[in-house]
């Protein structure tokens, strides 16, 4: 028996709207995460090149440590020192400044020798996608003994 008040539906599939929202709901969640990619990549360079310039840093510290300690002048070692000087290489871009200075046992900077000397490195590269520069300082201490 038929009975009008009744709803019924026996179809099967899908219907032309179902599938345009589905349509829908993907494609911005596609473009959402299409978007994160170029701050990923930036994300990931910013980290390359911030570990290039602490292997640079850490560089100059290597070649001072191979010295005595009478052998290490204090001032100004390197003074924006370009890494490379051949521009096709990569390392051009990357600056590195030296300083060594006398400290007391307070780690305060000292007119006198007392067997300490603070040595500071810092490297300097430009930002991914701007003019501005980026940097990374390390500070190490040398004794006399």
């Amino acid at each position: 028996m038929f009975t009008p008040n009744k709803l019924i539906s026996n179809k099967d599939g899908i219907t032309l709207i179902e599938i345009l929202i589905t349509i829908s709901v993907l494609s911005i969640g596609i473009l959402g995460l299409l978007q994160a990619f170029p701050y990923a990549m930036k994300a990931q360079r910013t980290i390359e090149l911030q570990t290039i310039g602490n292997h640079l840093a850490q560089e100059k510290f290597e070649e001072l440590f191979s010295l005595s300690y009478d052998q290490i002048s204090v001032g100004v070692i390197e003074d924006n020192q370009r890494a490379s000087s051949d521009q096709s290489n990569p390392l051009y871009h990357f600056t590195r400044t030296t300083i060594i200075e006398l400290v007391d046992e307070n780690m305060l900077q000292s007119q006198s020798d007392i067997g300490f000397k603070k040595i500071t490195t810092t490297v300097y590269w430009p930002k991914p996608l701007d003019n501005e520069n980026n940097n990374i300082s390390l500070i190490t201490l040398i004794s006399k003994l």
